[in-house]
């Protein structure tokens, strides 16, 4: 029997492409980290939600946020995000076998997509489960559900720069985990909800702008309800590729010492 559900944000305000993107307010005084934490909290499978930012002290920032909506963090490496996870998992207690993996630049982030990833992994018996391998959700309803045992294999053996960068590239293409998929009814991965540029901030902003206060909890339909009547709002940030920053890693990859 699996024990509880861990599920982990990771989040820094440094972002060579949208510098201090976590705290950029969208709605209400409100940044990303804040609203997705806020989204997060309805799901109904998690047991205890945190918060992996670094030791930088530009991501002071994020600790205040943290503190100001009572949720846990942990800080840890900058460079090697995979020890960063893994130690916040060992803070946490480590009573869970099951994790999930978020990323604060997702403030579209929907409970119910996450619930069904999770609840997908919970009933099987594979080591990772995620919506992304392939996609067919949108960019930023990203949600990775994987095994403490494949989490700490990956954190010991993992030696590829990608691997320590990206948390879950070694779980996923080493060949030793059983994976399993969970796919969309609709293929809808060419829309882009992440935060990444300036470009995906004025998009985020305008789908709070015209959903949030008539309905704080609103979900993926609502959204595609919105950007079917508002194409104009699709377009904002159309032209930017999705994972440029694991494309970006995969090329530049070598050995590192672990």
């Amino acid at each position: 029997m699996k024990k509880g559900v861990l599920a982990i944000i990771q989040a820094r305000m440094g972002s060579s492409r949208l510098p201090g993107k976590m705290a950029l307010p969208i709605i209400h005084g409100k940044g990303a980290l804040e609203l997705m934490v806020e989204r997060v909290r309805k799901s109904k499978t998690i047991g205890k939600l945190m918060v992996a930012t670094t030791t930088n002290p530009s991501d002071d920032k994020l600790v205040e946020i943290c503190s100001k909506i009572n949720i846990g963090f942990f800080r840890g490496s900058e460079e090697d995000v995979l020890d960063r996870f893994y130690q916040a998992y060992k803070s946490s207690g480590s009573n869970f076998d099951s994790i999930v993996r978020l990323t604060g630049d997702c403030p579209l982030h929907d409970p119910a997509v996450i619930d069904k990833v999770v609840s997908e992994f919970l009933n099987s018996d594979s080591d990772y489960v995620s919506n992304v391998d392939p996609p067919s959700y949108p960019d930023g309803l990203d949600t990775e559900v994987f095994s403490s045992a494949a989490l700490h294999k990956a954190w010991s053996e993992a030696n590829m720069k990608s691997e320590r960068e990206h948390v879950t590239i070694f779980i996923r293409n080493s060949g030793i985990f059983k994976k399993s998929n969970v796919t969309n009814e609709t293929d809808i991965s060419y829309l882009r909800w992440t935060l990444d540029e300036e470009s995906d901030y004025v998009m985020i902003k305008k789908v709070y702008e015209n959903l949030y206060d008539s309905k704080q909890d609103f979900g993926t339909q609502d959204v595609i309800r919105l950007l079917s009547a508002h194409p104009e709002i699709v377009q904002i940030n159309s032209k930017i590729n999705r994972n440029e920053g694991l494309l970006k890693s995969l090329k530049n990859d070598k050995k590192v010492k672990i």
